[in-house]
Protein backbone atom coordinates (compact mmCIF):
# COMPACT_ATOMS: atom_id res chain seq x y z
CA UNK A 1 0.00 0.00 0.00
CA UNK A 2 2.83 2.39 0.70
CA UNK A 3 5.91 3.08 2.74
CA UNK A 4 7.13 5.29 5.55
CA UNK A 5 10.16 7.56 5.41
CA UNK A 6 11.78 9.78 8.04
CA UNK A 7 12.68 13.39 7.29
CA UNK A 8 14.58 15.31 9.95
CA UNK A 9 12.21 16.03 12.85
CA UNK A 10 9.05 14.80 11.17
CA UNK A 11 7.66 11.37 10.38
CA UNK A 12 6.18 10.98 6.91
CA UNK A 13 3.46 8.43 6.15
CA UNK A 14 3.43 7.86 2.39
CA UNK A 15 0.58 6.05 0.68
CA UNK A 16 1.18 6.16 -3.07
CA UNK A 17 3.26 7.87 -5.73
CA UNK A 18 2.10 11.26 -6.99
CA UNK A 19 3.21 12.81 -10.26
CA UNK A 20 4.47 16.38 -10.10
CA UNK A 21 4.43 18.55 -13.20
CA UNK A 22 7.67 20.42 -13.89
CA UNK A 23 7.43 24.15 -14.62
CA UNK A 24 7.94 25.43 -18.15
CA UNK A 25 11.69 25.77 -18.52
CA UNK A 26 11.30 28.44 -21.19
CA UNK A 27 9.09 30.76 -19.13
CA UNK A 28 10.58 34.17 -18.30
CA UNK A 29 10.91 34.70 -14.53
CA UNK A 30 8.51 37.29 -13.15
CA UNK A 31 9.68 40.20 -11.05
CA UNK A 32 8.87 39.66 -7.35
CA UNK A 33 5.92 41.45 -5.82
CA UNK A 34 7.23 43.56 -2.91
CA UNK A 35 4.75 43.90 -0.05
CA UNK A 36 5.03 46.37 2.83
CA UNK A 37 3.58 45.66 6.30
CA UNK A 38 -0.10 46.59 6.64
CA UNK A 39 -0.49 45.54 10.29
CA UNK A 40 1.58 45.23 13.44
CA UNK A 41 3.07 41.93 14.58
CA UNK A 42 0.48 39.91 16.49
CA UNK A 43 1.64 37.36 19.08
CA UNK A 44 -0.77 34.71 20.31
CA UNK A 45 -0.06 32.66 23.45
CA UNK A 46 -1.81 29.27 23.19
CA UNK A 47 -1.67 26.27 25.55
CA UNK A 48 0.68 24.30 23.31
CA UNK A 49 2.19 26.81 20.92
CA UNK A 50 3.06 30.42 20.17
CA UNK A 51 1.93 32.15 16.98
CA UNK A 52 3.46 35.24 15.41
CA UNK A 53 1.52 36.79 12.54
CA UNK A 54 1.56 39.91 10.40
CA UNK A 55 -0.26 41.18 7.33
CA UNK A 56 1.52 42.57 4.28
CA UNK A 57 0.09 44.40 1.27
CA UNK A 58 -3.46 45.49 0.52
CA UNK A 59 -6.44 44.30 -1.52
CA UNK A 60 -5.76 41.43 -3.90
CA UNK A 61 -2.05 41.61 -3.04
CA UNK A 62 -2.62 41.06 0.68
CA UNK A 63 -0.65 38.24 2.36
CA UNK A 64 -0.90 37.08 5.96
CA UNK A 65 2.30 35.52 7.30
CA UNK A 66 1.81 33.04 10.15
CA UNK A 67 4.70 31.48 12.09
CA UNK A 68 4.02 28.82 14.75
CA UNK A 69 6.56 27.60 17.27
CA UNK A 70 5.87 24.64 19.56
CA UNK A 71 8.86 24.66 21.92
CA UNK A 72 11.92 26.76 22.76
CA UNK A 73 14.33 26.74 19.83
CA UNK A 74 14.79 28.19 16.37
CA UNK A 75 12.41 26.06 14.29
CA UNK A 76 8.92 27.11 13.24
CA UNK A 77 6.02 26.22 10.99
CA UNK A 78 5.18 28.80 8.35
CA UNK A 79 2.02 29.49 6.37
CA UNK A 80 1.10 32.23 3.90
CA UNK A 81 -2.52 33.24 3.29
CA UNK A 82 -3.79 35.38 0.42
CA UNK A 83 -4.15 35.44 -3.36
CA UNK A 84 -0.38 35.84 -3.97
CA UNK A 85 0.08 32.48 -2.17
CA UNK A 86 -2.16 30.65 -4.65
CA UNK A 87 -0.61 27.72 -6.52
CA UNK A 88 -1.97 25.21 -9.02
CA UNK A 89 0.45 22.54 -7.81
CA UNK A 90 -0.67 20.04 -5.21
CA UNK A 91 2.71 19.05 -3.81
CA UNK A 92 6.45 19.56 -4.15
CA UNK A 93 8.89 22.11 -2.75
CA UNK A 94 8.47 25.82 -2.11
CA UNK A 95 11.43 28.16 -2.39
CA UNK A 96 11.90 30.50 0.56
CA UNK A 97 14.66 32.86 1.59
CA UNK A 98 15.29 34.99 4.67
CA UNK A 99 17.21 37.95 3.33
CA UNK A 100 19.55 39.43 2.78
CA UNK A 101 22.13 37.12 4.39
CA UNK A 102 20.66 33.62 4.20
CA UNK A 103 20.61 31.23 1.25
CA UNK A 104 17.44 30.05 -0.47
CA UNK A 105 15.82 26.92 0.92
CA UNK A 106 13.44 24.38 -0.59
CA UNK A 107 10.71 23.22 1.80
CA UNK A 108 7.86 20.81 1.09
CA UNK A 109 4.42 22.43 0.97
CA UNK A 110 0.70 21.82 0.89
CA UNK A 111 -1.76 24.12 -0.87
CA UNK A 112 -4.75 24.93 1.29
CA UNK A 113 -7.60 27.28 2.09
CA UNK A 114 -7.84 29.61 5.04
CA UNK A 115 -11.40 30.17 6.31
CA UNK A 116 -12.55 27.88 3.52
CA UNK A 117 -11.78 30.25 0.64
CA UNK A 118 -8.52 32.20 1.07
CA UNK A 119 -5.61 30.52 -0.80
CA UNK A 120 -2.90 29.26 1.52
CA UNK A 121 0.62 27.92 1.11
CA UNK A 122 1.48 25.72 4.10
CA UNK A 123 5.07 24.58 4.58
CA UNK A 124 4.92 21.02 5.83
CA UNK A 125 8.36 20.85 7.46
CA UNK A 126 9.86 22.90 10.24
CA UNK A 127 11.73 25.96 8.98
CA UNK A 128 14.67 27.89 10.42
CA UNK A 129 16.00 31.11 8.97
CA UNK A 130 19.47 29.67 8.27
CA UNK A 131 19.75 26.47 6.22
CA UNK A 132 21.69 23.61 7.78
CA UNK A 133 25.26 23.34 6.54
CA UNK A 134 26.39 20.31 4.56
CA UNK A 135 28.81 19.45 7.36
CA UNK A 136 26.08 19.49 10.01
CA UNK A 137 23.73 17.45 7.83
CA UNK A 138 26.52 14.90 7.32
CA UNK A 139 27.12 14.75 11.09
CA UNK A 140 23.39 14.22 11.65
CA UNK A 141 23.27 11.38 9.11
CA UNK A 142 26.37 9.76 10.62
CA UNK A 143 24.83 9.89 14.09
CA UNK A 144 21.60 8.27 12.90
CA UNK A 145 23.49 5.57 11.02
CA UNK A 146 25.31 4.83 14.26
CA UNK A 147 21.99 4.48 16.10
CA UNK A 148 22.22 7.86 17.86
CA UNK A 149 18.81 9.54 17.57
CA UNK A 150 19.58 12.40 19.96
CA UNK A 151 21.65 14.60 17.65
CA UNK A 152 21.73 18.24 18.81
CA UNK A 153 21.73 20.87 16.10
CA UNK A 154 23.42 24.25 16.32
CA UNK A 155 21.11 27.19 17.03
CA UNK A 156 20.36 30.32 15.03
CA UNK A 157 21.73 33.34 16.91
CA UNK A 158 19.90 36.57 17.83
CA UNK A 159 22.32 38.41 15.53
CA UNK A 160 21.22 36.25 12.59
CA UNK A 161 17.56 36.80 13.50
CA UNK A 162 17.99 40.58 13.66
CA UNK A 163 19.72 40.56 10.26
CA UNK A 164 16.57 39.26 8.53
CA UNK A 165 14.77 42.20 6.90
CA UNK A 166 12.68 40.42 4.26
CA UNK A 167 11.24 37.02 3.40
CA UNK A 168 10.94 35.93 -0.23
CA UNK A 169 8.66 33.16 -1.45
CA UNK A 170 9.23 31.79 -4.95
CA UNK A 171 8.06 28.61 -6.64
CA UNK A 172 5.35 27.23 -6.55
CA UNK A 173 3.51 30.58 -6.55
CA UNK A 174 2.93 32.07 -10.01
CA UNK A 175 4.71 35.30 -9.07
CA UNK A 176 7.37 35.46 -6.33
CA UNK A 177 6.60 37.83 -3.48
CA UNK A 178 8.79 39.55 -0.91
CA UNK A 179 7.50 40.44 2.54
CA UNK A 180 9.37 43.57 3.66
CA UNK A 181 9.51 42.73 7.37
CA UNK A 182 12.25 45.08 8.51
CA UNK A 183 14.62 43.70 11.16
CA UNK A 184 13.01 40.66 12.76
CA UNK A 185 15.15 40.71 15.90
CA UNK A 186 12.41 41.98 18.23
CA UNK A 187 9.75 39.77 16.65
CA UNK A 188 11.80 36.61 17.13
CA UNK A 189 12.76 37.68 20.67
CA UNK A 190 9.06 37.99 21.56
CA UNK A 191 8.36 34.58 20.03
CA UNK A 192 11.21 33.04 22.06
CA UNK A 193 9.89 34.58 25.29
CA UNK A 194 6.50 33.03 24.60
CA UNK A 195 7.92 29.55 23.97
CA UNK A 196 10.06 29.71 27.12
CA UNK A 197 6.86 30.27 29.09
CA UNK A 198 5.25 27.20 27.51
CA UNK A 199 7.44 24.92 29.64
CA UNK A 200 6.05 26.32 32.86
CA UNK A 201 2.54 25.85 31.52
CA UNK A 202 3.35 22.19 30.78
CA UNK A 203 4.49 21.59 34.35
CA UNK A 204 8.18 21.44 33.43
CA UNK A 205 10.74 22.64 35.99
CA UNK A 206 12.00 25.57 33.91
CA UNK A 207 15.12 26.33 35.99
CA UNK A 208 16.19 22.69 36.08
CA UNK A 209 15.39 22.27 32.41
CA UNK A 210 17.67 25.20 31.56
CA UNK A 211 20.65 23.20 32.91
CA UNK A 212 19.73 20.04 30.98
CA UNK A 213 22.76 18.04 29.84
CA UNK A 214 20.78 15.58 27.73
CA UNK A 215 17.33 16.03 26.21
CA UNK A 216 14.80 13.25 25.90
CA UNK A 217 16.43 10.92 23.37
CA UNK A 218 14.72 8.24 21.25
CA UNK A 219 16.15 4.75 21.75
CA UNK A 220 14.79 3.46 18.44
CA UNK A 221 14.24 5.14 15.08
CA UNK A 222 11.22 7.51 15.30
CA UNK A 223 10.71 6.91 11.59
CA UNK A 224 9.38 3.47 12.50
CA UNK A 225 6.85 4.68 15.06
CA UNK A 226 4.33 5.68 12.39
CA UNK A 227 3.85 3.27 9.50
CA UNK A 228 1.88 3.20 6.28
CA UNK A 229 -0.66 0.88 7.89
CA UNK A 230 -1.43 3.60 10.43
CA UNK A 231 -2.88 5.86 7.72
CA UNK A 232 -6.62 6.07 8.59
CA UNK A 233 -8.26 3.93 5.92
CA UNK A 234 -11.26 6.15 5.31
CA UNK A 235 -9.02 9.19 4.96
CA UNK A 236 -6.78 7.29 2.54
CA UNK A 237 -9.74 6.29 0.38
CA UNK A 238 -10.88 9.91 0.30
CA UNK A 239 -7.41 11.10 -0.68
CA UNK A 240 -7.14 13.18 2.50
CA UNK A 241 -3.74 14.44 3.68
CA UNK A 242 -2.76 15.89 7.03
CA UNK A 243 0.05 17.48 8.99
CA UNK A 244 -0.09 16.68 12.71
CA UNK A 245 2.22 18.32 15.25
CA UNK A 246 2.36 16.48 18.59
CA UNK A 247 4.07 16.56 21.98
CA UNK A 248 4.79 13.65 24.31
CA UNK A 249 5.21 14.04 28.05
CA UNK A 250 8.14 11.83 29.05
CA UNK A 251 8.76 10.97 32.71
CA UNK A 252 12.06 10.50 34.55
CA UNK A 253 12.17 6.82 33.58
CA UNK A 254 11.91 7.66 29.87
CA UNK A 255 8.32 6.48 29.56
CA UNK A 256 5.87 8.56 27.49
CA UNK A 257 2.93 9.35 29.76
CA UNK A 258 0.69 11.50 27.55
CA UNK A 259 0.28 12.58 23.93
CA UNK A 260 -0.90 16.09 23.09
CA UNK A 261 -1.88 17.28 19.61
CA UNK A 262 -0.41 20.76 19.26
CA UNK A 263 -1.63 21.52 15.76
CA UNK A 264 -3.40 19.62 13.01
CA UNK A 265 -4.66 20.39 9.52
CA UNK A 266 -7.28 17.69 9.14
CA UNK A 267 -9.80 15.32 10.69
CA UNK A 268 -9.58 13.88 14.20
CA UNK A 269 -8.93 10.42 12.71
CA UNK A 270 -5.39 11.55 11.93
CA UNK A 271 -4.83 12.85 15.47
CA UNK A 272 -6.05 9.59 16.98
CA UNK A 273 -3.84 7.54 14.66
CA UNK A 274 -0.75 9.54 15.65
CA UNK A 275 -1.21 9.32 19.41
CA UNK A 276 -2.25 5.66 19.37
CA UNK A 277 0.77 4.58 17.32
CA UNK A 278 3.33 6.83 19.01
CA UNK A 279 2.29 5.90 22.55
CA UNK A 280 2.52 2.21 21.64
CA UNK A 281 5.92 2.29 19.93
CA UNK A 282 7.92 5.25 21.28
CA UNK A 283 10.79 4.55 23.67
CA UNK A 284 13.27 7.02 25.14
CA UNK A 285 16.23 7.69 27.32
CA UNK A 286 15.09 10.30 29.87
CA UNK A 287 16.36 13.87 29.98
CA UNK A 288 19.23 14.52 32.41
CA UNK A 289 19.76 17.61 34.55
CA UNK A 290 23.05 19.36 35.40
CA UNK A 291 23.91 16.61 37.92
CA UNK A 292 23.19 13.85 35.43
CA UNK A 293 19.96 12.89 37.19
CA UNK A 294 16.90 11.85 35.16
CA UNK A 295 14.05 14.35 35.04
CA UNK A 296 10.65 14.74 33.43
CA UNK A 297 10.65 16.50 30.08
CA UNK A 298 9.00 16.26 26.66
CA UNK A 299 9.57 15.26 23.03
CA UNK A 300 8.07 16.95 19.97
CA UNK A 301 7.71 15.92 16.36
CA UNK A 302 5.22 15.92 13.51
CA UNK A 303 3.62 13.47 11.12
CA UNK A 304 2.94 14.13 7.44
CA UNK A 305 0.19 11.93 6.05
CA UNK A 306 0.31 12.34 2.30
CA UNK A 307 -0.04 10.45 -0.95
CA UNK A 308 3.45 10.53 -2.35
CA UNK A 309 7.06 9.62 -1.68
Amino acid sequence: MGRVTYRRSSVVAAAMLSLLTAPNAGAKPKEPLHLQPSSKWLLNYADDSCRLARQFGEGDDKVMLVMDRFEPGDGMRMSFFGKPARTSRMDGDAKIRFGPDQAEQEIGFYPGRGDGKTPALVLRSEVRIAPRSEAENAAYDAARNAGDFGFRWSMVTPVEEAAVTWIEVGSPVSRPFVLETGSMGNAFAALSKCTDELLDHWGIDVARHATMTRPVTPISDPGQWIRSGDYPQEMLWQGQRALVQFRLNVDASGKPTACHIQQTTRAKEFDDAVCKSIMRRAEFKPALDADGKPMASYWLSSVNFHMGL
